[in-house]
């Protein structure tokens, strides 16, 4: 179902065109990148599958393991989201399995000025699971 609606990615796009298949962007002043790949390519602590149902074995990621602390891999939506009362969410499935590497994972949004309003925040997920 979800994988139906608008707006929703699931991320199934040849190398960097999920940028534009899902209407997203890199940022350019951030530290490092999102990817797109499948468990084969992230390492040893990995998902073993997407959350996708179906044939679906994409994800994006990050890869923290070279990262220092205090950098930042940002992407941001290209189209902007009319003002709305409790009608607008934002659904995703995250895995942060604890480790040595693991970051925030944080969802902003900006209001018509340019601040950053902090929305969500996780540290880890607890569980070896999406």
């Amino acid at each position: 179902y979800y994988t139906s609606i608008p707006g929703s990615c699931n991320f199934e796009t040849q190398d960097q065109e999920w940028t534009t298949v899902c209407g997203l962007t890199q940022d350019t002043s951030d530290d490092f990148d999102w990817n797109i790949s499948n468990s084969a390519v992230t390492g040893q602590t990995h998902p073993h599958t997407d959350h996708t149902p179906g044939k679906g074995h994409r994800f994006l990621y990050v890869n923290s393991s070279t990262q220092k602390e205090g950098n930042r891999a940002r992407i941001t939506t290209t189209k902007f989201f009319p003002p709305s009362l409790g009608v607008c969410r934002v659904r995703f499935w995250f895995w942060m399995f604890p480790s040595r590497q693991t970051g925030v994972l944080k969802v902003y949004t900006v209001e018509e000025h340019g601040m950053d309003i902090l929305m969500w925040s996780s540290s880890r997920n607890e569980e070896n699971k999406w």
